[in-house]
């Protein structure tokens, strides 16, 4: 029988209890479809953090090696540590550890999910963004000087502010050849293997960022190049945003950087009825993948059962296909958009009154019926 070994960080907040509703059906189509899996739990948190002085211990990375999958919850308590500690020390610690460079984002909405625009959901909506997610301006590299600190000599020649400030703040972007070429060759290969548009649309800003986005948009057109059956597009991020709100169903695969992925994949999130919904994984290099919803902790409605466990059961699907469990992973979905669009078991976010547990019971019934199909 297949086995997988999946290291379980629940994290912060809501993120436990979502959690538990995907390993709740995780354990329904593993019996369906005859495979098993075994899970470790992970205390890391901010939660662990307060108590230790440490998001993850010294060994962590090393303590998820052996895993196949990681499935996360939710990281953050901004009251009692501030996200540039929990988000790096937990979420992007993993990342970089595992070279975890491609984040990808679904955009499918799901019928009978509340949608935040104006405009009612396009039925042709289906593509999915590409993030780069170890590099760029989340790198880390750069640092805080005080005024007339060797460091600076090359910012004060383009910028005067920086001779009259007392401290000056420098947050360098890192862009390597191998970094952009990656993620771009798999948003290419991406789209020859979906059954859509076949068109990759890059995101840049090069009339602003002079050197990193002018290097991307070369490998870009080189690697277009090299795929001559899917079109080729790159737009700047701020028309792509307004794009992303007017016409969602031009898109196939939208391939961006750490920070521009990062900002678009939440205006996506719009697109499929809120953060509530949007799933994502975060694929490796070396290691394990992680796979996550891309909503917060949501520290407001923690402990009172009523958190949407949409997105983590989507993501639930993601990391299934990604173990090769590609049956099980159309049942999960399956089952997700049953229950979505019929409406009966609704989270206080989509109107109704249902528990977290619920929606996860009515999921796992959904997917096993689809099972049984």
């Amino acid at each position: 029988m297949r086995n997988h070994k999946i290291a379980v960080i629940g994290g912060d907040g809501i993120g436990p209890e979502v959690v538990a509703e995907g390993l709740r059906v995780l354990e329904v189509v593993a019996g369906a479809y005859g495979f098993s899996f075994e899970t470790e739990d992970f205390p890391w948190s901010c939660g662990y953090y307060l108590e230790h002085g440490l998001m993850i211990p010294e060994d962590g990375i090393d303590q998820l090696r052996g895993f196949d999958e990681i499935y996360l919850g939710a990281v953050g308590l901004p009251d009692s540590v501030p996200e540039e500690i929990g988000v790096r020390g937990l979420l992007l610690a993993i990342r970089f550890g595992f070279e975890q460079y491609a984040n990808v984002r679904p955009v499918q909405p799901l019928t009978g999910a509340p949608y935040p625009l104006v405009s009612p959901p396009q039925a042709n909506v289906d593509f999915v963004v590409v993030r780069e997610a170890t590099e760029g301006i989340y790198a880390g590299v750069g640092g805080r000087y005080l005024k007339g600190a060797p460091e600076l000599a090359g910012a004060a020649l383009v910028n005067p502010n920086v001779s009259g400030s007392s401290e000056v703040a420098l947050q360098t972007g890192v862009f390597t050849e191998i970094g952009c070429r990656r993620i771009i060759e798999y948003a290419f290969g991406l789209a020859e293997r979906r059954d859509g548009r076949r068109l990759v649309s890059s995101a840049t800003k090069a009339n602003a960022m002079n050197y990193a986005m002018v290097m991307w948009n070369e490998i870009f057109d080189e690697v277009a190049r090299e795929h001559p059956t899917v079109e080729a597009e790159w737009m700047n991020v701020d028309a792509m945003a307004m794009r992303f709100v007017t016409s969602p169903d031009h898109f196939d695969v939208v391939v961006a950087g750490n920070l521009f992925g990062d900002i678009l994949t939440d205006l996506s999130a719009a697109l499929v009825g809120g953060l509530g919904f949007a799933p994502s994984a975060n694929l490796s290099v070396e290691g394990p993948s992680m796979f996550e919803p891309c909503h917060g902790s949501a520290p407001d409605i923690t402990g009172m059962g009523i958190a949407n466990p949409t997105a983590a059961l989507l993501t639930l699907e993601m990391m299934l296909d990604d173990l090769g469990e590609s049956e099980a992973a159309r049942a999960v979905g399956a089952g997700v958009r049953a229950a979505v669009a019929e409406g009966v078991v609704r989270t206080p976010d989509m109107g109704g009154d249902a528990t977290t547990r619920e929606m996860g019971e009515a999921v796992a019934a959904a997917a096993l019926k689809h099972a049984g199909a």
